[in-house]
């Protein structure tokens, strides 16, 4: 069986947080709508101001695509876990502290991008993410171990997968001292590594 037994409080816990995560990946766009052009301009003038925003299409992009591999992996970690307790509840909300956080160190670093402060900026940017995959780890394993989750193959591939994000991440921090747009560009990469479906690890497992 396989998420048939989630119950009450815990299907509680996943639509509230559906609720944050689109708020936040909503939130993220606020930060090019209040620099977009809003007097008329000639076309020329228009459009060399939406080039001039590329610092911001490109911090969207990238903060767009983590928060929505994160909500998907937070739906794939509740499709397991099918009870609920009050240190589910708690690292839940801490997850969620760190997701409605995103939106300022993304516009942050889409405003400093091409500035002086721009390793600051990336730095901010990077630990946020850091954070967030430790937090990632500890609802899971906390889930596992507490027997919160539902017996399924891809319980130790899914374990496996997410041990990689604070390494991945303190990585990124590495970056973002170097370069603050690679920063954006290996934040997106990472991001493209937790999309992959967890069958790949518990693949590699049982050929090792």
């Amino acid at each position: 069986m396989t998420g048939a037994g989630v119950d009450n409080e815990t299907a509680r816990v996943e639509a509230f947080s559906d609720g944050v995560f689109a708020i936040a990946i909503t939130l993220l766009i606020l930060e090019i709508v209040v620099k977009a052009p809003h007097e008329p301009l000639a076309s020329g003038a228009l459009q060399a101001e939406l080039l001039h925003l590329w610092p911001s299409y490109l911090a969207y992009l990238a903060s767009f695509l983590t928060i929505g591999v994160m909500w998907l992996n937070h739906h794939r970690l509740f499709t397991l876990i099918v009870k609920n307790d009050d240190g589910l509840g708690a690292f839940n909300l801490l997850l969620l502290l760190g997701v409605t956080w995103i939106p300022f160190p993304t516009a942050l670093l889409a405003s400093q991008l091409l500035s002086p402060g721009r390793r600051v900026a990336a730095i901010v940017y990077a630990v946020s993410f850091f954070a967030i995959a430790i937090v990632f780890n500890l609802i899971w394993r906390y889930a596992v171990r507490s027997r919160l989750v539902d017996e399924h193959l891809d319980v130790a591939a899914i374990t496996r997968q997410y041990a990689a994000g604070p390494i991945l991440y303190a990585i990124l921090i590495g970056v973002g001292v170097i370069d603050a747009v690679a920063c954006l560009v290996v934040s997106a990469l990472i991001a493209l590594y937790f999309l992959l479906p967890p069958r790949l690890w518990r693949r590699r497992a049982a050929d090792a």
